[in-house]
């Protein structure tokens, strides 16, 4: 995700002895090198080695959700039979048997898939997901694609032929790494979003692309390639405009309509929680695995994580939404996708969870993700896990008086606290 450029710092030679000029020049060197780590970090401008020590990712074996499916299906053959569906092929039983809802369809318009020959406004994919899996599917497309969260190694990438001759059979597949470990997924294996105008057949305007594309990116500069249904008049942003700048005429609002009621697709719409909801999510996933390479890099060369502080920080101003933008109005969620979300959500003795919606003016009810409670950060190196958990609860405590947490109010912080205590007692067991 491209970085602002630091600001250039230009000084007269009268204003400056020479004597001081390498000093200087080292000096705002390495402020420079900090800064530019820091936002590095955020956003990733470099890919990091992760096919080779510690982590061997194209040769270790998978266990996220999905690998273990896979497995099950190799070793019965029988039950790698399922049902294809006559207009959606095996989607249908794919999204059963991960667990993964169909009312968190979104649609994608922009030619952004490596079957996108098969993509256009009129025939766009379909994106689903869970907590930790996510499922593309095109009608008409060859292929399912499938996208999981790995504990240990990052997202790991799966397909499943569309041919009702052939049984449910996931491969791995790294041929997504392409786009896919590069600095738009914080230079791990992870997701991509984009937010990008099209040409009217969906072919990308590279010069239009917006990053990134996460929790804190503007709602005005958000879903360019995207459809977005059954939103407020008042939400401004870069979606439903295949080819044109205008957003609100009435080829719009028919293409619209005709979209959101396609038998193309098992649910209707693209729905705007959903999409809020996987804008957070994804680049938290990404952040994970990011944080887990580079601490596993930093035991490996220094037996410690200390030097990770600013990154940790940063994924600790991520965690809590500081810098969340703010929603334009209210929303409110379809009930299938609500609750389809929060059916295993985990609640506090007082009914609360970081599950909870808001809506209002932010998407969550309390400022910390859901993510937090999960095994790809229970699985973050030990060190690593500590040292944030320590920081967290200096954050949530009032200890931490950072200025980057000052936005934080002592009653999101005290009922964060709480619901961790009682939801996730093996984190929490120090507090």
């Amino acid at each position: 995700m491209p970085q602002p450029s630091l600001p250039q710092r230009h000084q007269r030679a009268s204003c400056v002895p020479c004597v001081l000029l390498p000093l200087l020049s080292l000096i705002a060197g390495l402020l420079s090198a900090q800064a530019t780590f820091a936002e590095d970090f955020q956003g990733s401008t470099h890919k990091l080695s992760f096919d080779d020590s510690p982590l061997f990712y194209s040769t270790a074996e998978a266990t996220d959700p999905v690998a273990k499916i896979a497995k099950n299906l190799r070793a019965n053959r029988a039950a790698s039979w399922k049902p294809f569906h006559p207009n959606f092929g095996y989607l249908p039983a794919l999204l059963e048997i991960l667990n993964v809802p169909a009312s968190s369809q979104m649609l994608v318009f922009s030619k952004t898939s490596v079957q996108r020959q098969n993509i256009d406004p009129a025939n766009p994919r379909a994106l689903y997901f869970s907590d930790d899996v996510y499922i593309g599917y095109i009608p008409g497309a060859p292929q399912l694609e499938i996208a999981a969260v790995d504990p240990l190694l990052g997202t790991v990438f799966y397909t499943v032929n569309q041919d009702k001759d052939e049984p449910v059979r996931l491969r791995r597949s790294n041929d997504c790494l392409s786009c896919h470990a590069s600095a738009r997924s914080m230079g791990i294996p992870g997701f991509v979003l984009r937010s990008i105008d099209t040409e009217s057949s969906g072919e990308i305007i590279q010069a239009t692309d917006a990053d990134p594309i996460a929790h804190f990116t503007p709602i005005k500069d958000r879903w360019g390639g995207w459809y977005v249904t059954n939103l407020p008049p008042d939400w401004l942003h870069r979606g439903n405009s295949p080819g044109t700048q205008e957003r609100e005429g009435d080829a719009a609002k028919q293409r619209l309509a005709s979209i959101s009621t396609s038998p193309l697709y098992p649910a209707s719409g693209s729905d705007p929680v959903a999409l809020l909801l996987h804008d957070h999510q994804t680049h938290m996933h990404n952040y994970i695995t990011r944080l887990h390479l580079e601490a596993l890099k930093s035991i490996a060369e220094f037996g410690q994580v200390r030097y990770l502080d600013i990154p940790i920080r940063a994924f600790l101003r991520y965690l809590l939404f500081t810098e969340e933008a703010p929603l334009p109005s209210p929303l409110d969620p379809s009930p299938e996708f609500l609750g389809a979300f929060q059916k295993n959500a985990h609640r506090d003795s007082k009914g609360r969870s970081l599950k909870d919606f808001d809506l209002h003016t932010r998407i969550f009810r309390y400022p910390c993700s859901f993510l937090i409670d999960s095994e790809a950060f229970r699985n973050l190196p030990p060190p690593l896990r500590q040292t944030i958990l320590e920081r967290l609860h200096a954050i949530l405590t009032g200890e931490d008086k950072h200025p980057d947490f000052a936005n934080l109010s002592t009653t999101d912080c005290q009922a964060v606290l709480e619901i961790l205590r009682d939801t996730a007692p093996d984190l929490t067991s120090d507090w």
